[in-house]
């Protein structure tokens, strides 16, 4: 039975781009964005630049693991983690949104999109809250079930000890990185399309789910390159490091100088990691129509859309 042309065609499902247009796109947004985002790249640099000053300077470079205080080395890192806060809801979050301002043709201000995040802080904490209990809630119910039961045993033996930690920690693992990859998409359905605390997170899972496969190969690349580049663009940190090493050299100057490069490094690639998650996020989640990144602004006319560097169909 032939179709009728004039019945209504359905609707085609959003699927991701090919690699390469992927690549070209994800290149193309990061290198848009860091004009418009310079303030939150200058805030994201001196921030990692003071964290990586700190630890390099305090820390003492012959101390072994044994010699740490482990509740030392646990307050660390959960004051580091909540000094993460801020850079998740002032350079993350609105980062965010201005790259899908600039993937839609309607650009945003940094400070707009400041606004817009802080504006959404109740369910952008609760959804954050609800991410952290799904990611770490079972491992550590698991590992806390796991040393009750060593500690049944009497004399507690290192075999039976080092048996469940090995049974235990490998499902955790990998359960913790599948969670991860399954939440990917949470917050930016949460700050782009309004979406609620629990309702963004199974989105994020059905989004992924769907296209599994697609969005873990992207990723695997994404990362690969990204690595490849990090690596390349820290050569002369890497070279230095080098050179104090063969020249017995411990001087202060050169640890500085190679933090101040490394965060450079990574101030710099930032944009890009966060490009590839809008391009994929939106090719598979496109804005509803007549959406508007800015209240009252017009979009782009369709011959400046038809040649974005950012369209993928």
């Amino acid at each position: 039975m032939l179709d009728d042309p004039r019945m209504p065609r359905p609707a085609r499902r959003p699927s991701l781009p090919p690699v390469a247009t992927y690549l070209r796109a994800t290149l193309a947004l990061g290198r848009a964005a860091i004009g418009p985002a310079l303030p939150a790249l200058a805030l994201l640099y001196f921030y990692r630049l003071g964290m990586g000053l700190y630890l390099t300077m305090s820390m003492d470079p012959v101390a072994t693991f044994e010699d740490l205080d482990r509740g030392a080395i646990a307050t660390a890192a959960l004051m580091r983690a909540a000094g993460y806060l801020p850079l998740v809801v002032l350079i993350y979050a609105p980062f965010l949104l201005l790259l899908d301002g600039i993937l839609r043709g309607v650009p945003r201000s940094l400070g707009e999109c400041v606004r817009t995040v802080l504006e959404r802080m109740v369910p952008f904490l609760l959804s954050a809250i609800a991410q952290i209990l799904i990611v770490f809630g079972p491992p550590i119910l698991l590992l806390g079930g796991a040393a009750l039961l060593v500690r049944a045993f009497p004399g507690r033996p290192e075999e039976l000890a080092r048996a469940i930690a090995i049974v235990t920690l490998i499902p955790c693992f990998l359960y913790i990185v599948l969670m991860l990859f399954l939440l990917w998409f949470a917050f930016p359905v949460l700050v782009l399309d309004r979406r609620g605390p629990l309702q963004s997170i199974r989105i994020s899972f059905g989004l992924v789910a769907s296209h599994f496969g697609g969005i873990l190969g992207r990723l695997l690349v994404t990362f690969f390159l990204l690595v490849i580049a990090a690596v390349v663009l820290s050569l002369p940190a890497s070279f230095l490091q080098v050179g104090a090493a063969a020249a017995g050299a411990d001087h202060p100057a050169i640890k500085i100088a190679m933090v101040i490069w490394t965060s450079a490094v990574s101030a710099l690639l930032f944009p890009f990691l966060l490009a590839s998650l809008m391009v994929m996020y939106r090719s598979i989640a496109p804005a509803p129509a007549g959406s508007g990144a800015v209240a009252g602004a017009e979009a782009l006319p369709e011959p400046h859309r038809a040649t974005s560097p950012f369209q993928f169909e």
